[in-house]
């Protein structure tokens, strides 16, 4: 006799996550931003600390620009190791020189130093030993030549152009990937444990505690989101020194109220179960059926919300990056960014507010898409499969 083998729900959610195409690319970019965030130093083009090496003369070059850079070696200046490197970035032992054209003449190099579009290059000549400082000055001759073309000077290309201090553009929207998941994760973490802890208690004990709570609930629900997130970050500002985590805090305490109006309504159903009652009549206390019993059986609509709250907590940090109270200079962020370049809107320049634009709105609407291929792969009302 042929065994019938049978499906979990969860492998039958998955199955139907699957054939959704729009939630599914949500997925594939919320994972690919998630590798660029950890990787951001490895993979970008410019992995100094906060993508933040400046070379003025290429101020607001356009997307595709090509530039020769000398590396001009600093003695005594310390690079970083591969861990340190990954974390916050890679400490540069060299001064960059943009040149146009360069030629070894016996001993020494001579380039063509470009000094942007308005100033017309000059000429310099540099002996090897000035060069090659330290450890590097003392190699043969025609190993100096051989290591200067190969190690000191490199073809760049910025494929996103430079901002108005010389920086890449691809580099900072790279590292500031990791500021807008960061936020989204650790915001939605704290409005989780604050939503589900307040919404349990409201839904199933109801009475005068679910009128307390549902007080608090409405007065934050009335205050806009970017506004109470500016009151905390302000108010409390002066408590916490590192703006992130100051970020972190306001973000979270923000976004909580959907979360546990969301709790609340499914306990209301829930508690009346007969699972619940049979669960009290064991004599479980409360707690082990608050967290035990009924918790685990919401699952799918409190993901639902985590995603929609991770999208609401990138817009949130941009907003107060873009206002100046977010994360600080140089730090990227693209909420920054779009501060610092909205200036350029209304030139020939536009591209420089509108790449950061463009991630912020592609990133929010992975986790959008992602929201909803979840709310309808949890679903199992009319669900045949």
């Amino acid at each position: 006799m042929e065994q019938i083998k049978s499906t979990s729900l969860n492998d039958k959610a998955w199955r139907r996550l699957k054939r959704n195409r729009s939630a599914m690319f949500g997925l594939a970019i919320i994972i690919f931003a998630a590798l660029l965030s950890i990787f951001a130093y490895c993979v970008a083009p410019d992995n100094s600390p906060s993508g933040n090496e400046q070379i003025l003369q290429l101020e607001t070059h356009p997307p595709g620009f090509k530039i020769k850079i000398l590396k001009k070696i600093r003695e005594g200046a310390t690079t970083s190791n591969i861990l340190s490197g990954m974390e916050s970035g890679f400490m540069k032992d060299y001064e960059p020189v943009p040149v146009t054209d360069y030629k070894f003449e016996h001993d020494s190099l001579q380039y063509t130093e470009y000094k942007g579009r308005v100033f017309s290059p000059e000429v310099t000549k540099v002996a090897f030993s000035d060069l090659l400082r330290g450890k590097y000055a003392g190699l043969d001759k025609a190993l100096q030549k051989d290591f200067i073309e190969k190690h000191l000077i490199e073809n760049r290309t910025y494929w996103l152009g430079t901002d108005k201090f010389g920086r890449d553009i691809l580099s900072r929207l790279i590292i500031g990937v990791r500021v807008s998941l960061s936020v989204g994760l650790i915001s939605v973490g704290i409005s989780l444990l604050i939503g589900i802890f307040l919404g349990a208690l409201a839904g199933y004990f109801r009475g005068k505690t679910d009128e307390v709570i549902m007080f608090v609930i409405n007065v934050f629900w009335s205050v806009p989101t970017l506004l109470l997130a500016m009151g905390l970050y302000i108010s409390a500002g002066s408590l916490i020194e590192n703006k992130l985590v100051m970020i972190f805090i306001a973000v979270g305490l923000t976004m909580w109220v959907d979360t546990a109006r969301i709790v609340r309504g499914q306990f209301i159903v829930l508690r009346e179960m007969e699972f619940v009652a049979a669960a009290k009549s064991l004599g479980y206390d409360d707690a082990r059926i608050i967290f035990r019993h009924i918790l685990p059986n919401i699952l799918g609509p409190v993901i639902v919300v985590a995603c929609a709250n991770f999208a609401n907590a990138i817009l949130v940090e941009s907003g107060l990056s873009y206002i100046g109270l977010g994360i600080q200079p140089p730090a990227p962020s693209w909420g920054s960014m779009l501060n610092e370049y909205k200036d350029f809107i209304d030139t020939n320049k536009a591209y420089l507010a509108l790449f950061p634009g463009l991630a912020i709105m592609l990133l929010v609407l992975a986790f959008n898409l992602l929201g909803n291929g979840l709310r309808d792969a949890l679903d199992v009302k009319g669900q045949l499969d």
